[in-house]
């Protein structure tokens, strides 16, 4: 082998394992969420949860789903059966947010808190068989959130029966009075007199500018931004391996 080949094999081979690496780290990422609307501190809320099937669970039955709050101060213990507003399969993980290709509502057998609220578990019948890389959508509500705002760590659990599929996901729970102080004082602002009205509204747009400029600067510096940037680069190095040649 040639010193050229060795070079091209070198840079072919660093994209090669980069790339795996990172499409690893994105299949990790897509692991679990849990979600709170409204996401007040304290309201009674609705609560989506959302976990892909790992290869422990791949071509077993679905027979039941746990999701444990505890150290989070979430509350439980008024969700039953009826509060289940969807249940269901999204298979391959390919919809986007809490859509579903699988209705399982008919299998639902029983749903039950325990641990004082803290713990939720939902009971199926194993009508329905799971695949590897399917994802499981549930939504219920009347879930009190904490009374505090912060992330919290939730551990979702399939078929936690037999366990070896827990994985963690964060409840980002907001402050609750951002809302309220700027729609009152917006209401205050235009009462007053034309001219000041016309500058409260004028500050607002600018406010509103600034924020989404501010939030597209975030996801321009996302991590994802800079992957893409190193595998141009190591694409980069092999063609300029090859033309030297």
């Amino acid at each position: 082998m040639n010193q050229h080949s060795s070079r091209l094999l070198a840079a072919l081979l660093a994209l090669t394992v980069f790339g795996g690496a990172f499409a690893g780290v994105a299949a990790a990422a897509s692991a679990g969420s849990i979600t709170a609307q409204p996401a007040e501190p304290g309201a009674t809320s609705t609560h989506t949860v959302t976990e892909m099937a790992g290869s422990t669970i791949g071509g077993s039955s679905w027979t039941g789903y746990q999701v444990d709050y505890q150290g989070t101060g979430a509350d439980v213990s008024n969700v039953n059966q009826s509060d289940v507003v969807k249940i269901g399969i999204d298979r391959n993980d390919d919809e986007a947010g809490s859509t579903i290709d699988v209705n399982v509502e008919d299998d639902l057998q029983d749903v039950k808190s325990s641990n004082n609220g803290k713990t939720l578990t939902f009971s199926l019948g194993g009508s329905y068989a799971l695949n590897q890389s399917d994802e499981v959508v549930v939504v219920y509500e009347d879930v009190q959130n904490p009374s505090e705002a912060g992330e919290y760590n939730v551990t979702l659990d399939i078929n936690h029966q037999s366990s070896g599929s827990q994985v963690t996901a964060t409840l980002a729970i907001g402050q609750a009075s951002d809302t309220t102080t700027t729609t009152t004082t917006t209401s205050e602002d235009t009462t007053t007199t034309t001219t000041e009205s016309e500058e409260t509204t004028t500050e607002s747009e600018q406010t509103t500018t600034t924020a989404a400029e501010e939030t597209t600067t975030t996801e321009g510096g996302s991590p994802g931004f800079g992957v893409a940037v190193a595998l141009v680069a190591l694409v980069g190095a092999a063609l300029v391996a090859v033309r030297k040649a």
